[in-house]
């Protein structure tokens, strides 16, 4: 089972440094008590901690090395500060299992509030939904600069704002991004294997081509080679999660496709793509 990897599929198996973290400052902005005040209707973030106060730990990042940082924390001795766009930890290990059902999404999901209770009830700890713009390191009081993540699905959009956050301490554990090699289309059409998000795509994606495939063709346009099309699965990259992926696709059809959507279970393929090698999964 793979652990070192939480990248690709449909896609890749390297890293390369990820461009989270930008030196472009956004505009400070103020939040009572640990947070200042100002005129503007948002809140600009955390100020310095006084001396009375425990020093704080700002960790950046809900990953393998933030999370594992956070647990370890003495919270009596610290107040932490999580920054993350992600309220939750996955365990990637076991994230191409939920593509197929093996297993639910909320089996390789931890809440970060879990991982460290102080963040939900200590007063000086807090986790923000946010992502991290910038770090000023120069100044005498040291500050990262982040912009709230929102929902903009609905009627009533929320623009994200920006804030700011002292801290004594700071832990950068973004994480990396996938790399695609250079293949073309990768990023156009394709989907990474990294996040909850990306395997809830892939499992309704596969699920919607199975049943859109299994109606008669007498009661729909799709030619058999339109059906061949839809039920033709490219993993590109041979890394762990390729590989892993790969092989609970192939459970996937032997175990369940073959029982529930027998009208199509000939039309099912899989292709896995390292290099220039190309290998098909029957």
């Amino acid at each position: 089972m793979s652990w070192r990897r939480t990248l690709t599929i449909f896609f890749s198996t390297s890293t390369r440094p990820s461009n989270s973290i930008r030196r472009s400052l956004a505009p400070p902005f103020s939040f009572s008590s640990h947070f200042s005040s100002a005129t503007s209707p948002f809140p600009s973030g955390l100020d310095p901690t006084k001396t009375s106060d425990k020093p704080r730990v700002v960790v950046l990042g809900s990953g393998w090395a933030g999370c594992r940082l956070m647990k370890g924390i003495d919270t009596s001795i610290y107040d932490v500060v999580c920054i993350s766009p992600r309220n939750h930890m996955v365990f990637t290990p076991l994230l191409a299992s939920t593509c197929v059902g093996t297993l639910e999404f909320r089996s390789v999901a931890e809440p970060i509030a879990r991982i460290q209770p102080a963040i939900s009830h200590a007063p000086g700890s807090f986790f923000f939904l946010a992502h991290c713009r910038g770090i000023d390191t120069e100044k005498h009081v040291m500050e990262v600069h982040c912009e709230t993540v929102t929902d903009a699905s609905g009627s009533n959009i929320l623009e994200p704002w920006p804030f700011q956050v002292s801290y004594d301490k700071l832990v950068i554990a973004s994480g990396a991004e996938a790399s695609t090699f250079g293949i073309h289309g990768v990023k156009e059409h394709a989907i990474f294997l990294r996040e909850v998000s990306h395997a809830q795509e892939i499992r309704r994606k596969l699920l919607l081509n199975l049943m859109l495939s299994d109606v008669p063709e007498k009661l729909c346009a799709f030619s058999e080679e339109e059906k061949s099309r839809l039920l033709h699965c490219v993993v590109v990259g041979g890394g762990p999660t390729g590989v892993e992926f790969s092989g609970e696709l192939s459970d996937f059809i032997i175990r369940d496709v073959h029982e529930r959507y027998s009208h199509v279970k000939d039309y099912i393929n899989v292709t896995l793509i390292e290099d220039s090698r190309m290998t098909i999964l029957k």
